[in-house]
């Protein structure tokens, strides 16, 4: 990797965590991008628990975010957290995480599905990968 050079009037950079990924799941699994829940800076101290644009309360309940402009001060009270309380908040919320009425726990139980044989198209396992032509299910798992 090449080295950067600065000189006095080049600032350094700075390297900062502003977004954590909480999941049952593996970064590798095709089931994360559905089942993660992020916590996100807002300000000093004060981290968001969330599922794409809904927000976890200090209840468990989760919310519609509202704009900025709209957020009062009471909401802010119960969905803004210090980083602790939000990691351990959303560890909890986690496997609760409801997707197409299943939660991350129940899909993280599921047998994967097995390959079928035959035409691709049909096999559950094959689903989504594209395979090369001519879209032969590579048969039964072993």
């Amino acid at each position: 990797m090449p080295e950067t050079r600065t000189d006095a009037r080049t600032p350094a950079p700075f390297v900062d965590s502003s977004r954590y990924e909480v999941s049952l799941f593996p970064r590798d699994h095709d089931a994360r991008r559905y089942f993660t829940i992020t916590i996100e800076w807002r300000g000093p101290n004060q981290w968001a628990v969330l599922d794409g644009h809904y927000c976890l309360g200090a209840d468990g309940e989760w919310e519609y975010e509202p704009l900025p402009s709209a957020r009062e001060e009471g909401w802010l009270d119960t969905h803004r957290f210090d980083l602790d309380t939000a990691q351990q908040l959303a560890k909890n919320a986690a496997p609760h995480l409801v997707v197409n009425g299943r939660t991350a726990l129940d899909a993280y139980r599921a047998k994967p599905p097995a390959h079928v044989g035959g035409n691709a198209e049909d096999c559950p396992a094959c689903h989504g990968t594209n395979p090369p032509y001519p879209f032969v299910c590579p048969g039964p798992s072993a």
